[in-house]
């Protein structure tokens, strides 16, 4: 049986990602999603709930939905890769792993994947970093001309789901569907496009899902801000993302600042990106701290399925070592630190609605299930 994966957020889930799921339905025989909670990879929180998102998926023609906890949600590129990874590596059943990209050409992001390998963490990308690059930018020097690719962000996310296959050898088939740029005449657009023209959702969602898509969240930057206020020198050294000394920044920007825009903007330079720093607020919002998060995703929390997802479930829970469940109290007895963050990921997400809704969300609801 071809079990494919998707890695997505789907935040929202719109017209390209349908075409996209359709590709891989024919070349496929069944289609597991790994999907973002609450909190994105950038430093964002989702404009929906997970489970309309995961609804989204399965009534567009996905079989199962797992979620990526948010300790691995929310990073850098290359942890939430490698975590999304390590779990279809886990689960064991799934064979297959299919992502957009610019470039649609899997031979090339290959290629460059094998040289990023080769170069990570190499004298040849410090010297770039001593100058004050980020690290994507310093890379992108480091490499030279053949690094044009690595301007585009689902390159650049492909080539670490690559890189992730090759360091945990995970020796799945990898192949790649070539994402086109915003089409407004052919009603297809980005994620990130629908997320700043909401008045326009109708047009670039498919009409089947619309309904779903009912309660949009609201953007807590007072929230935010407020905790940033509020922490020490030591709480901004012991976020995550937090190196170099880089809390005295944070620290000293928090007292000045008097808006989040402002904050990242006192904080920011060439070499901390803007995702890095949103990140870095969000792990402060739910009290991350580095020394606790965990390597890897320790369980796979099932969010919806499917008849066909249902059977392709009986067979992960035989196969694997991790956890296999949509019951969020046994996840939460086993593993206690990691399974807080996604419930603090859900009630920073219910707090941030129109009609507030209670805590502990995570704990009552029940996975979406398709007849």
């Amino acid at each position: 049986m071809k079990i494919c994966a998707i890695i997505a957020e789907y935040n929202p889930l719109h017209n390209g990602h349908l075409n996209h799921i359709n590709s891989v339905k024919k070349i496929s025989d069944a289609i597991v999603i790994i999907m973002s909670g609450h909190i994105m990879q950038r430093g964002s929180l989702a404009i929906y709930d997970k489970w309309s998102r995961a609804q989204a998926a399965l009534n567009c023609g996905a079989d199962l939905i797992i979620e990526l906890p948010t300790a691995f949600s929310c990073s850098s590129a290359e942890r939430f890769a490698h975590s999304a990874i390590y779990l279809i590596k886990e689960l064991q059943y799934i064979n297959m792993l299919n992502f957009g990209s610019e470039s649609g050409n899997i031979d090339q992001l290959n290629y460059l994947a094998n040289i990023c390998q080769k170069i990570d963490n190499t004298q040849a990308i410090k010297q770039y970093l001593k100058k004050g690059y980020n690290y994507p930018k310093a890379r992108q020097l480091a490499i030279g001309p053949n690094a044009e690719l690595l301007s585009f962000p689902n390159n650049t996310l492909g080539i670490e789901y690559i890189k992730a296959c090759l360091n945990l050898n995970c020796k799945i088939s990898v192949a790649t569907t070539k994402r086109h740029p915003n089409d407004e005449s052919n009603n297809i657009v980005s994620s990130s496009y629908i997320r700043t023209h909401m008045n326009q959702l109708h047009k670039y969602v498919p009409k089947t899902i619309l309904n779903l898509y009912k309660y949009p969240s609201i953007f807590p930057s007072d929230l935010l801000f407020y905790k940033l206020r509020n922490m020490t020198i030591e709480d901004f050294y012991n976020l995550p993302d937090v190196t170099e000394g880089l809390e005295h920044r944070l620290y000293k920007a928090s007292k000045n600042a008097t808006n989040l825009d402002e904050f990242f903007e006192l904080v920011k330079t060439k070499r901390y990106t803007m995702s890095r720093l949103r990140r870095i607020a969000y792990y402060a919002l739910l009290n991350m701290q580095k020394t606790n998060l965990p390597k890897y995703p320790q369980y796979a929390r099932v969010l919806g399925f499917n008849q066909t997802g249902q059977e392709i479930l009986s067979q992960l829970k035989k196969a694997t070592n991790i956890l296999v469940t949509p019951n969020f109290k046994i996840i939460a007895k086993n593993f206690p630190y990691s399974s807080s963050l996604d419930s603090k990921a859900t009630d920073l997400f219910m707090f941030c609605q129109k009609n507030k809704k209670p805590c502990g969300l995570d704990y009552i609801k029940k996975p979406i299930i398709i007849s």
